[in-house]
């Protein structure tokens, strides 16, 4: 038998490989401790600090002028109103019409998995990836390109579709489960857990999250689902995960 074995970046000694493995063994995954407010959240871990946000334009299945139409009520606006924030987002054509309206001018055209590319004024104190990193061809990229722009203190917050998520799951056995037009990827704690410890980060905080707009499209049974999964609340239908550089 041949002393080299494939892992999964490269043909390696075995000796490698078992380095590798262990550069990449996790810690336990977290437990959510609270199903909360996605953007509440996110506004007040902003608050008065210096604020990266990628994917900020949002409403990514809409058309251009719509999403121009809903600017004010993105998370981008609210995080702009209280905090120095610099946005990235590859949709630019929404971008020059928002430039050209006056209603924002702090983002920056670009690919978020090219982030050292960009004229980015890092370092940032709070990093959010909101509902982007389940767009993405090559999410390692994003990771590693964000490291550029963190202290040790740096917060990154991602959120992402829960894949063990029982809203999502309710819609597919009631047959109206619809699929984001842009999502090629899916992630539970642990995958998304294992992906940041792989690119350098350590989760120090797991929860579960509704977004914004469910309260006004389900009305009451958006209340009965937001009491059900505050008592079960791995099964929330968005994951939230704060995580900062690990230590060296």
């Amino acid at each position: 038998m041949s002393g080299r074995q494939r892992c999964g970046h490269s043909i390696c000694s075995r000796e490698s490989h078992a380095c590798n493995v262990a550069e990449f063994r996790t810690e336990p995954v977290l437990q959510p401790r609270s199903y909360l407010s996605k953007e509440d959240f996110f506004v007040t871990a902003a608050r008065g600090r210096r604020v990266l946000h990628l994917g900020c334009v949002g409403f990514s299945d809409l058309p251009v002028d719509e999403r121009v139409r809903l600017a004010k009520r993105s998370l981008h606006w609210k995080l702009s109103q209280v905090a120095d924030v610099v946005g990235v987002d590859y949709s630019i054509e929404v971008i020059e019409e928002y430039g050209r309206l006056g209603i924002f001018t702090n983002i920056v055209a670009g690919n978020v998995e090219e982030l050292t590319e960009l004229p980015l004024p890092g370092p940032f104190d709070v990093v959010i990836a909101g509902d982007i990193i389940e767009h993405l061809s090559n999410p390692g990229m994003m990771l590693d390109g964000i490291r550029a722009f963190c202290t040790a203190d740096t917060s990154l917050i991602i959120t992402t579709p829960n894949a063990f998520g029982l809203p999502n799951y309710g819609r597919f056995l009631l047959h109206r489960f619809k699929e984001g037009e842009e999502h090629v990827l899916s992630f539970n704690a642990t995958t998304l857990s294992q992906l940041l410890n792989r690119h350098g980060y350590k989760v120090i905080r797991l929860e579960t999250c509704f977004q914004p707009l469910s309260a006004d499209r389900y009305g009451p049974l958006f209340t009965i689902g937001v009491r059900a999964l505050t008592w079960a609340r791995r099964f929330g239908g968005t994951l939230l995960l704060v995580a900062r550089l690990k230590s060296r």
